[in-house]
């Protein structure tokens, strides 16, 4: 990493995790983990402006503006995703509250604790980050603080650096996972019960496996965008594949129908791993 961008990571506010060959960058904007470096490749999808201040001016439209100001990494989606219903008792922004706000960053033992308290629902969400040998592990606790059942969506939206699917072979459980060739995109949502994928790059040297729990997260949406959109908000310079276990088919629930329910007072857990070894 150049001097340049560790002083970047510094102003930004982020918390490093640096291990076992492995960098893990954690930003406050959205909670999200900004970069995962491992066997001297990084994994994360980071759009030409990533670097770019927060500025002002913010267009209307939720979903316009999360594509204006999108850098890249791995966001947490909660309470929805997608977008926003008209229908909903309270309003949400395209890909629910907590990826637009800024969370609180701490230190935990040899892990980075982000943290933050949503408004539009009393749900308090942790999110701990490790590392081990040839291991990143993600686990997320969402609490309900309020008196009734919260009942919400829940997507994982990892966007992984599309240059490792130049040459990949991408498998669901036992099934192939298409890839698209730069220039171009795809969208799916697919049944993620087999809660395994595997990236298998060639032209990287590297094998990525995730696990989630698919009794929690049952679908995978896997976004591909892969330089093929040339106008707003991509203008042909992303590369990026999103591989996002979900907890609903992709549009059909919002905040308040969501598939995950959390009784007052309790949490639900999500242990999401990735394991990262050099191709043998």
């Amino acid at each position: 990493m150049s001097a340049a961008r560790a002083d970047a990571d510094a102003q930004a506010g982020t918390e490093v995790l640096d291990a076992h060959g492995i960098r893990v960058v954690i930003a406050p904007d959205g909670g999200r983990i900004a970069g995962i470096r491992a066997h001297g490749v990084e994994l994360l999808a980071r759009t030409p402006w990533a670097d770019e201040p927060d500025d002002a001016w913010s267009m209307t439209a939720s979903s316009a503006e999360w594509h204006r100001r999108y850098r890249g990494g791995w966001h947490v989606l909660v309470p929805a995703a997608g977008d926003p219903s008209p229908d909903a008792v309270v309003e949400q922004p395209f890909h629910g509250e907590a990826a637009w706000r800024t969370w609180r960053l701490g230190r935990r033992a040899d892990a980075v604790v982000a943290r933050v308290l949503l408004r539009t629902l009393p749900l308090h969400v942790e999110r701990c980050v490790s590392i081990a040998p040839e291991r990143v592990t993600v686990e997320t606790r969402v609490r309900n603080e309020g008196p009734d059942e919260a009942r919400i969506v829940w997507v994982e939206h990892p966007a992984f650096a599309g240059t490792l699917f130049d040459d990949a072979d991408v498998r669901l459980g036992d099934a192939e996972v298409p890839v698209v060739a730069a220039p171009g995109g795809a969208f799916a949502d697919l049944d993620g019960a087999a809660g395994a994928v595997e990236v298998r790059s060639r032209s990287a040297g590297l094998d990525v496996r995730m696990t989630w729990d698919a009794a929690l997260l049952p679908r995978l949406y896997v976004w591909q965008e892969r330089r093929g959109s040339t106008g707003f908000p991509w203008w042909g310079a992303v590369d990026a594949v999103g591989i996002e276990p979900a907890s609903d088919r992709y549009g059909t629930a919002t905040a308040g129908t969501g598939s995950v329910r959390i009784a007052a007072g309790a949490e639900i857990v999500s242990t999401i791993v990735l394991e990262i070894r050099p191709r043998r």
